[in-house]
């Protein structure tokens, strides 16, 4: 009865949270690092982001609205978007979606059917890979360099284009290494499809949580490839469960018309994202705060401590992430020896230590032989962690 394309979903993500659902009931103190949720620590969300979401409902604005966003809180995105990335992008050019999620679904789906592939990222975001199976495509990886602190392999994304492929995804900062591309790296891409006439999308999440060098916009580099933008309110600005995103449409010989324009329609189809978090997030972007830096301070002293303490463990590398909030640990398995897979060794550190962090192949072939940890927790809860690690390990 069930499908075949749902029966190909796989999300290591949630899939890792049921076994440490199944490890809690037996009793065992579960320290959750698998799931990239800040407000689950210490970084709850601000009280006038709290008040302005009572302050919509309370006000009537319980109501479906424009199915392409409010279109006052499109127009904010828009002077945001020429403060802070200098993008020349109309309130016409944005669309409001319940998270970036639904925006990777909407573009995916949009461009992918009958065996056409999508240029990822490897190692990438798992949903990447799931939509484009589940809409009868094919996920391509392109490699990320380890040995390069994961930057993107220019010369394998090239080899890796084909008649076949519709547009080349660029994550930055990356989920799950961290890594932060350097501008020149996203100047080669953007040129490489200009070459063969593909659009860039953008996934710029993990934009304003960055720590050793500034973030820097693929939109802005471009002056005639289009770059669709996807980002959102819920890192940010610390609001994970209110499913409030938004794409935008750098578009500047408008190839992208008729893509808009199907896009749209699946959004009419939807009817529309929360109207009480929109309302609230127009009253985000006007209300001066300093609640993000502040949460980019802390996270980078738990950074840098989770950093020492995991390249000090024998068995373990790792390279040193410039944005988000995620480590991706190499594991030596042949010098670790016990375990075939990393995902035997990461089910197996939940059950024996109640650590949970997401097995590497979880996230495509580059990521096998790696683990995920998020550095959100406490210092005090990150270095029970790592202590755990280390003796299981030994």
């Amino acid at each position: 009865m069930l499908t075949n394309r749902v029966k190909g979903v796989e999300y290591a993500i949630r899939e890792i949270a049921a076994v440490a659902h199944e490890v809690a009931k037996s009793g065992k103190q579960v320290y959750h690092l698998n799931i990239g949720d800040p407000v689950f620590y210490d970084f709850p969300t601000p009280e006038f982001i709290s008040e302005a979401l009572f302050n919509a409902s309370k006000n009537g604005k319980n109501f479906y609205v424009n199915s392409l966003g409010v279109v006052e809180l499109r127009e904010e995105l828009s002077k945001n978007l020429k403060k802070n990335q200098n993008l020349d992008i109309g309130a016409d050019d944005i669309l409001v979606t319940s998270g970036v999620t639904e925006g990777i679904n909407f573009i995916v789906s949009s461009l992918i059917e009958n065996g056409r592939e999508l240029l990822i990222p490897g190692p990438s975001y798992p949903l990447y890979i799931n939509y484009t199976n589940f809409y009868d495509g094919k996920p391509v990886e392109y490699e990320l360099d380890e040995d390069q602190g994961w930057e993107p392999n220019i010369e394998d994304l090239r080899k890796k284009i084909t008649d076949k492929t519709q547009a080349i995804l660029i994550c930055s900062p990356n989920n799950p290494t961290g890594v932060l591309y350097g501008e020149q790296k996203i100047k080669e891409i953007i040129d490489l499809a200009g070459e063969y006439d593909l659009p860039v999308l953008s996934d710029e999440i993990y934009d304003q949580i960055t720590y050793d060098k500034p973030y820097v916009c693929p939109a802005s580099l471009s002056k005639d490839v289009p770059v669709i933008g996807l980002n959102g309110f819920s890192k940010t600005h610390l609001v994970t469960g209110w499913r409030l995103g938004y794409l935008y449409y750098h578009d500047p010989e408008n190839k992208l018309e008729e893509l808009k324009n199907g896009i749209a329609k699946l959004a009419r189809a939807r009817l529309s994202s929360s109207s009480v978090a929109q309302f609230a997030a127009v009253d985000i972007l006007k209300t001066p705060s300093n609640h993000t830096v502040d949460m980019v301070r802390k996270l980078k002293e738990r950074r840098d401590y989770s950093y020492d303490r995991l390249r000090r463990i024998e068995g373990i590398s790792c390279v040193k992430p410039n944005g988000a909030f995620y480590l991706f640990p190499k594991l030596d398995l042949t010098e670790l020896g016990k375990w075939k897979t990393d995902k035997e060794l990461v089910v197996e550190l939940l059950k024996e230590t109640g650590v949970c962090g997401v097995y590497g192949s979880g996230f495509g072939n580059y990521g096998k032989g790696h683990m995920r940890l998020t550095f959100l927790p406490e210092k005090e809860i990150l270095e029970t962690v790592y202590n755990l690690i280390e003796d299981f390990l030994q």
